[in-house]
């Protein structure tokens, strides 16, 4: 063992490439000491390794959050205790410990539901365990006795037309029980237990406790006090291990259970500021650092950061007097701007708050900076990531060393403003803690996220001394110390690493030296045009000089409490500097506290095709070796622009393309006016080795997020082999094509290839057609090369709006309230929306969508709930995101927007709601070649060859109404692709949205058949038809006395037919029966009796076998002049079946029991006789209800399930009773298939449905 190294255990969270370790050598006390932390993430696990305390025995996380709602509990109901119990909101009965102080015995109760706790990779362990351990042994084991015994007795008992009725009952039963068992298992579900929740006051603070064992004993529960007084943490359970704890917020009636929504937040904590105290090579940056947790990541939406998180982990930064925000999030904005970004900066202009984010990991190609960097007042430092070689030993396992670089993923500037968005870097990946709930210590995780926390771990640092020795710093000076001292490595590049790699030793000599300097308390707003960097991309910007002006603005932090004085004696002289030959600029700048500028000339007609940047930099004249106040970046973009004679195909033909270890080659090109679809073919100049190659294709346009014109592609390309990657391309905008290997590769490679464009028009972004406006024409042109095109439209979605039906504004509370005094309100808007099969929908809100960072709104988040108020799904600002199967059925969506605005909030109170609808098959869409076809709905268009700059024509007829899916209404569309190419890999890039208009549908066609000729009804006559049918309606709803004289009143009187009226009374006398006690045996017997005699004078109106002959025949119903009536005769009778079904089987149940008390009776005999009778009768009813639909439809089930109860056939009611649920779930049905379970000994489905009853059928909507 000796002659071996040591692990490299130092590696697994590097530091040493930013000189932490020569920093601590040299200040061991400023290691975070006295700086606080924000970590605005995921959340992070309080019990995780290294996150207990400080290095100087402090509590490591002080506050612990969670911003986005979702682990709040209404606790507003309020009870009192009865000897030492109350009831929950599960309909559990909870033991109060007497040890509890209470002196008001007042209790508020909630309930949460544990998946709402778990994060996804926790609630998917938890199914599996679950499932593993709970519900497969006992339920297999059950499927196979069942499956045994069924053809035990199917060998037995072969079934004739003799078979007695018991054999057959016996079989069906069997059978039925093996079928429930086989659908329980396709459809199990995991949805966790719901815990009950208590919040009291025991005199001195607010208290908290969920009940973990489900079973109300609170005494095994740990009684947890908000986290700020207590830093108290508790474990739901130990097969989960997931720690929470808790904050309680407006006097008790508001839970929040704080727990994580991914492992990320751990992860980024510990890499800034983990302690081990007994180990501290596993130190994170800042071990002295103390955190406040804010979770932003909300466990509705997958650990998505919605805006309202954000704004309220903002205030929470500013409440706790937070030094330093991390934030390993972001998303791509399409435009520069919105209500977040200003609240972030404010916070950092403000408070003095010291912002760091994560850059993003959508490299290689460049302008793919995410946001928050590219904030508008570039007010956060933005990190990259870079991979060193001491990591790649010790985190990644490669067999070799090879020169550190930026990571291939690491996103890259400038930002469509021009500026850059990644300030420095830092070490991106770490081996380091995790929660416990992954059952793993630690884990490798790498991107701009683990560099963004290293620096910010820097800045804690950096702090840490600056307070200990009062030097006066700010948000800038730290930023500009730790650019200008950054370390230009071997393989720097300005668009990944920004000013290089951070050097915290070298940024607090500089920090110390240059305190007193005037700049310390200033910003400089440097723009041009509005925007923060010069980006010359388009040809039309880089083919001559251009001029353009610089406007330099001079802020103080916190300006609005800056003496006018400190403004009016501002005044620096700047030097100006450029090092790059094609760019002029003036040499000098006086500044004063005003908005100065100046010209700069740009010269890049004699640069070469690819990337050039540069900075304009500003030294201040007294102080110039404290380095650049600011620098401006400007970045060119040259480009080929291929020849090619008309008729022919543009092509690029590169022989040979070396790709050695860790480099990024980047090619610019114009696209061809006319080019659509861009075509790569990669091939390996040499035979040997295989290599997985980066494809990154990246054109940008304004006001729009790089991922509107990407295609990223991971290829691996193999000796011998051709790999083919198609894209879509737009004409005239500049093309960057990234080709590189992956940063682990330890091989050069050498490929060639080619890029080929081609095209096709139109090429608009959606093709619209309305219905009514007839047939459409489409010209479709080849301005490139001979095309060979197969145009095919598909509709897959059918789109639908919806306004809202009810909307409340009204301010927010306590945690919603921005320093100082600022109110945030919120709008909550509610949708009905109605499913008629089971689909898939995506509901989205275009005013909103796709907008996050850049919303002028803090939030759009909207939540999904069935007609039993369970969450069904969520979603907020990515709509495409949030796809969710539904069952048929009635579900209610309620969103939220945020605004401290309350008249904006106001204008938005009919947002309109496009819900979209998978459809159950694709609707084709023929298209013809002439207008004279499509009208007529002839031949459909053939392949054409296209020769170049050639117009096709291509005609659409409106679709045929029956081909509409059914329930659309006019104004909802439908959405589909629109296709040109034949061949299949430029069909696939060049995919067009098409939306088809629906208008209104045609009317019904008036019947075939001759009318019959009918008497026109008199005025008395239309009166009393009207009176009868507005009495046929209140009968069925009300009962007793009332009901009955309105039904002899009607009765008396001569009608048409009289079975509406005994119908409605049927209705009646069911809703009276339900309503009487069941002891009150001789009533209910009474009207039981009643009941059956309706039925007996519909059984004798109705002629049944005329009804059932005619709809049972092979002619078209419709056609039918009596179709309707014949129709509510049918209904009439199923119903009247079922009722008196029934009521003959309680009928039974009665007797049975007058039997079983008195069973020496002398009247013994005449009740067996009744029962035999009255079985007969329910056997025959059951025989009669299968000739008029299945016995387990819906309409029918109440009676099957009835029957099959008197029958003893359990299975088969559970059968009916799922079935019932199939078509809407009721918690009544669901405790009677509980019930049923248990009857049958399947004690391991009843626990889980039991324990899923609260979570199913809950109170009420889950908050916000």
């Amino acid at each position: 063992m000796s002659q071996w190294d040591e692990f490299p255990s130092w590696a697994l969270i590097p530091k040493r490439e930013t000189n932490v370790n020569v920093f601590l050598n040299k200040y061991p006390e400023y290691d975070g000491r006295g700086v606080k932390i924000a970590i605005l993430d995921s959340g992070i696990d309080p019990g995780a390794k290294g996150l207990q305390v400080t290095t100087d025995g402090k509590p490591k996380i002080v506050e612990m959050i969670d911003a986005s709602g979702a682990g709040d509990v209404d606790t507003s109901t309020v009870v009192e205790v009865a000897y030492n119990q109350i009831t929950g909101l599960t309909g559990r009965t909870l033991q109060i410990p007497t040890t509890w102080k209470n002196p008001t015995g007042k209790y508020h109760i909630g309930v949460k539901n544990a998946s709402d706790l778990y994060p996804k990779q926790l609630r998917e362990r938890m199914m599996k365990e679950t499932k593993d351990i709970s519900w497969d042994p006992a339920h297999k084991i059950l499927i196979a006795e069942t499956t045994r015994k069924l053809q035990e007795f199917n060998n037995q008992n072969p079934i004739t037309s003799q078979t007695p009725l018991q054999i057959k009952l016996q079989k069906e039963e069997l059978e039925a029980k093996l079928e429930v068992l086989n659908s329980l298992e396709k459809k199990y579900n995991f949805t966790g237990p719901a815990f009950d929740c208590v919040v009291f006051h025991d005199g001195e603070m607010w208290r908290a406790v969920i009940d973990t064992t489900t079973k109300g004993e609170l005494r095994k529960c740990k009684v947890l006090g908000p986290y700020s007084e207590t830093h108290e943490y508790a474990k739901l359970t130990d097969y989960d291990q997931l720690n929470y704890c808790v904050n309680i917020y407006e006097d008790g009636n508001l839970l929040e259970i704080v727990t994580q929504s991914s492992a990320h937040g751990t992860h980024v904590a510990s890499i800034a500021a983990a302690h081990f105290p007994d180990n501290p090579e596993k130190n994170g940056v800042a071990p002295g650092a103390q955190i406040v947790s804010i979770c932003i990541g909300d466990s509705r939406l997958g650990s998505m950061e919605t805006g309202s998180a954000i704004v309220r982990g903002l205030i929470k930064v500013i409440n706790s007097k937070c030094d330093v925000i991390n934030m390993s999030y972001g998303e791509h904005a399409h435009f520069c701007g919105g209500r977040v970004l200003e609240l972030l900066h404010q916070t950092i202009d403000q408070e003095k708050v010291i912002m760091v984010s994560s850059a993003g990991n959508n490299g290689p190609a460049l302008s793919t900076v995410g946001t928050p960097p590219t904030m508008p007042t570039d007010s956060i430092i933005g990190a990259g990531a870079y991979v060193s070689p001491d990591m790649m030993i010790a985190d990644y396992s490669m067999r070799e060393k090879i020169p550190g670089m930026g990571y291939t993923f690491t996103s890259r500037g400038p930002s469509i403003q021009g500026n850059l968005g990644v300030s420095i870097c830092a070490p991106g990946g770490a081996i380091t803690s995790v929660p416990n709930w992954t059952l793993r210590g630690s884990q490798l995780m790498n991107g701009t996220s683990m560099s963004s926390p290293h620096i910010a771990g820097l800045v804690c640092l950096l702090l840490s001394g600056l307070k200990k020795e009062g030097i006066l710093y700010s948000p800038y000076s730290v930023r500009r110390a730790l650019e200008n001292t950054a370390f230009k490595v071997n393989s720097y590049d300005p668009f990944s690493m920004g000013h290089g790699l951070a050097q915290v030793d070298k940024s607090y000599e500089h920090l110390q030296k240059f305190s007193n300097c005037p700049a310390t308390s200033i910003r400089f707003h440097v723009t041009t045009n509005q925007k923060l960097g010069l980006y010359l991309r388009e040809t039309s910007k880089t083919c001559a000089p251009s001029v353009h002006i610089i406007s330099v603005e001079p802020i103080f932090v916190g300006c609005y409490y800056m003496h006018n004085e400190e403004k009016i004696n501002f005044e620096m002289n700047l030097k100006l500097i450029c090092d790059a030959s094609w760019v002029f600029l003036p040499s000098n700048l006086c500044l004063m506290y005003t908005t100065r500028s100046f010209a700069i000339r740009v010269d890049p007609s004699g640069l070469a095709v690819g990337e050039h940047f540069a900075w304009i930099k500003a030294y201040d004249y007294s102080c110039i070796e404290k380095g650049p106040l600011f620098s401006f970046p400007i970045t060119v973009i040259k480009v080929h622009k291929l020849k090619f004679n008309d008729g022919e195909t543009p092509v690029w033909n590169v022989p040979s393309l070396p790709l050695p270890v860790g480099k990024v080659v980047r090619e610019f090109f114009e696209v061809p006016a006319g080019a659509t679809v861009a075509c790569l073919r990669l091939q390996r100049c040499d035979k040997t080795n295989n290599a997985n190659v980066v494809v990154h294709a990246m054109q940008v346009r304004e006001n729009a997020s790089c991922k509107s014109l990407e295609h990223y592609k991971m290829v691996r390309v193999e000796p011998k082999e051709d790999v083919l990657v198609t894209f879509l391309v737009k004409e005239k905008l500049v093309l960057e094509l990234t080709l590189t290997q992956w940063w682990t590769a330890i091989e050069p490679v050498e490929l060639k290839y080619t890029l080929t464009f081609r095209g096709l028009f139109p090429d608009t972004s959606c093709v619209t057609m309305h219905a009514a406006d007839g047939i459409l024409r489409l010209d479709v042109q080849s301005n490139l090369s001979y095309e060979e095109i197969n145009p095919s439209i598909v509709f897959k979605y059918h789109n639908m709006v919806l306004r809202p039906s009810d909307y409340k504004v009204k301010p927010l509370k306590e945690r919603d309230v921005i320093p100082v005094g600022r109110q945030i309100y919120e709008i909550q808007l509610t949708y009905n929306i109605n499913i008629n099969r089971s689909s898939e929908i995506r509901p989205e809100f275009p005013l909103l969508s796709e907008l996050l960072y850049e919303s002028e709104f803090e939030s759009q988040l909207w939540m999904l709930f069935d007609h039993n108020k369970q969450l069904i799904s969520a979603g907020d600002a990515y709509p495409h995101k949030y796809t969710v199967k539904v069952e048929k059925g009635e579900y209610v969506l309620k969103l939220q927007l945020r605004h401290e605005d309350f008249a904006k909030l106001e204008k938005m109170s009919d947002a309109p709601l496009l819900l979209t609808v998978k459809l159950q098959s694709n609707i084709v869409m023929d298209i013809y070649n002439k207008y004279s076809t499509a009208l007529v709905a002839g031949k459909k268009m053939s392949p054409v060859n296209m020769s170049p700059h050639s117009i096709v024509p291509l005609y659409m007829a409106p679709l045929p109404h029956d081909k509409l899916p059914k329930g659309c209404l006019p104004g909802s569309y439908l959405v589909g692709s629109l296709t040109y190419f034949k061949d299949e890999p430029c069909k696939k890039a060049n995919t067009l949205a098409i939306k088809y208009i629906i208008p209104e549908l045609p009317r019904k066609n008036p019947t075939s058949s001759k009318p019959t000729a009918e008497k026109e009804k008199t005025p008395e006559e239309e009166f009393e038809e009207e009176t009868f049918q507005l009495g046929v309606t209140w009968i069925a709803k009300m009962t007793g006395g009332k009901a009955k004289e309105i039904y002899e009143n009607l009765l008396e009187k001569e009608h048409e037919a009289n079975w509406p009226l005994w119908s409605a009374r049927m209705q009646s006398l069911e809703k009276e029966i339900e309503s009487i006690p069941s002891c009150h045996v001789e009533k209910r017997c009474g009207l039981l009796n009643e009941l059956r005699e309706m039925a007996d004078h519909i059984f004798v109106e109705i002629n049944r076998g005329a009804v059932l002959a005619t709809l049972g025949s092979k002619i078209d119903k419709k056609d039918l002049p009596n179709y309707k009536k014949l129709e509510l005769q049918k209904n009439c009778i199923i119903e009247t079946i079922v009722r008196r079904g029934k009521a003959t089987c309680e009928l039974i149940t009665i007797r049975e029991k007058s039997l079983a008390k008195k069973p020496d009776s002398d009247e013994n005999e005449d009740i067996v006789t009744a029962i035999s009778l009255l079985t007969d009768e329910v056997n025959e009813l059951y025989a009669e209800i299968q000739k008029w639909c299945d016995p387990f439809d819906i309409k029918a089930s109440p009676f099957t399930e009835r029957l099959a109860m008197f029958h003893g056939q359990n299975g088969k009611a559970l059968k009916v009773l799922l079935k019932q649920q199939e078509e809407k779930r009721s918690c009544h049905n669901e405790k009677k298939c509980i019930e049923l379970y248990e009857t049958l000994g399947w004690m391991h489905v009843a626990d889980l449905s039991k324990q899923s009853l609260p979570v199913r059928y809950p109170p009420s909507y889950v908050l916000f």
